[in-house]
């Protein structure tokens, strides 16, 4: 599977991808969580982005990518991240684009609740992550039955 990389971001290009118009942002420190998510993702139908850094989201958010949708790692951020990751939340919640944070300690602290669409529990499954674009608002119907 072919990745273009710059900006210490990995975009994940899959055979087809003409099909794939949507993208998830995926900002997770974990390798493993991280390539988790993205097979969720491309799973359902989308492109994914992927990078371990909060600052790469903004700087993505500031070019050209539009995403359906942004998946922050609260964990990754620590305490001098947090102001970033409520950066990133105003402006992703400026431009309408719903923010799912993955937490491994349960639900995010009550300071990142605000602009949250949604939390994915630490042993997230694929059935966790559907439900969880879906309460965001971005779930894509398979093409396939």
């Amino acid at each position: 599977m072919p990745r273009d990389r710059h900006l210490g971001v990995a975009v994940m290009r899959l055979e087809g991808a003409s099909q794939m118009t949507k993208t998830v942002i995926i900002a997770v420190s974990d390798p493993h969580i991280l390539y988790l998510l993205q097979r969720y993702a491309e799973e359902s139908g989308f492109r994914t982005i992927s990078t371990s850094e909060d600052k790469d989201v903004l700087t993505l958010l500031a070019g050209e990518v539009d995403p359906a949708l942004i998946i922050l790692d609260v964990e990754s951020s620590g305490a001098g991240g947090q102001k970033m990751g409520h950066g990133l939340r105003v402006e992703a919640a400026a431009r309408q684009i719903p923010v799912v944070v993955y937490s491994c300690l349960g639900d995010p602290p009550e300071e990142w609740s605000e602009g949250v669409a949604d939390c994915l529990p630490n042993s997230v499954m694929y059935d966790d992550f559907v439900a969880a674009l879906k309460r965001a608002g971005v779930w894509l119907e398979p093409a396939f039955s």
